[in-house]
């Protein structure tokens, strides 16, 4: 299977190395990606580039919401790895998360987030049918009959929490990020997405892509891991 540049950007990135630079997630094998790379290898005592991956081949998770009602059936979960519903119960998807590493469009996986499918779990919460923004200068939002609750949110955490521990992903906003953070974390663009950028407590606030990021990957990191 291969991996990309991207894909090691990434990486180092979330490995976080004493002393390492943040790298613009942007697909080139510049000067600085080789440098961090090589970094990466020393801290993880490995002697392969390849080897500070997880053999797995599943290195990101991404979060969502289904822009659905509660009820939870095929046309829902078809599109994910995991959804997760207002109670916080688990419905399966439409492949099961390791089939990513291997993505295969309509034959192997889930299409989950545009052209960025390929070693990321999509998981979502069942909800925000109807939902839109009615103001994105004011950042206000109208969230419909079917708002997202924080025992939907925080299953769906306590998965990613599980899949990191399985897959040695580290948490960071380049490995677990909304759907909203795609384009702007990890360079792939994407079409108008703002899952998840609303959440419970304040139900008509449009966050920022990353303030909302932030609050999710925090709070999973304090109350799952």
């Amino acid at each position: 299977m291969i991996i990309s540049v991207r894909d090691y950007q990434i990486r180092c990135n979330s490995l976080a190395v004493p002393g390492s630079d943040t790298l613009l997630i942007d697909g080139m094998n510049g000067p600085n990606t080789r440098k961090q790379i090589a970094k990466a290898m020393s801290y993880m005592g490995v002697s392969d580039m390849k080897e500070i991956m997880n053999p797995s081949h599943i290195f990101r998770v991404h979060w969502h919401w289904t822009a659905s009602t509660y009820a939870v059936n095929w046309d829902v979960v078809k599109h994910y790895n995991g959804v997760f519903d207002k109670y916080g119960n688990k419905h399966d998807g439409g492949a099961p998360a390791q089939q990513q590493a291997a993505y295969i469009p309509s034959r192997v996986g889930v299409s989950h987030t545009y052209r960025a499918n390929t070693h990321a779990v999509g998981l979502s919460v069942a909800a925000m049918a109807g939902a839109k923004v009615t103001s994105w200068s004011q950042g206000t939002v109208e969230q419909g009959k079917y708002p997202m609750t924080w025992e939907g949110i925080d299953a769906m955490l306590e998965e990613t929490a599980d899949l990191c521990r399985e897959y040695d992903i580290r948490p960071s906003p380049w490995t677990t990020i909304t759907h909203a953070e795609v384009q702007t974390n990890i360079g792939i663009k994407q079409r108008g997405k703002w899952d998840i950028r609303v959440l419970p407590d304040n139900p008509r606030k449009l966050l920022g892509e990353t303030e909302a990021g932030n609050i999710l990957r925090k709070r999973m990191i304090e109350k799952f891991m």
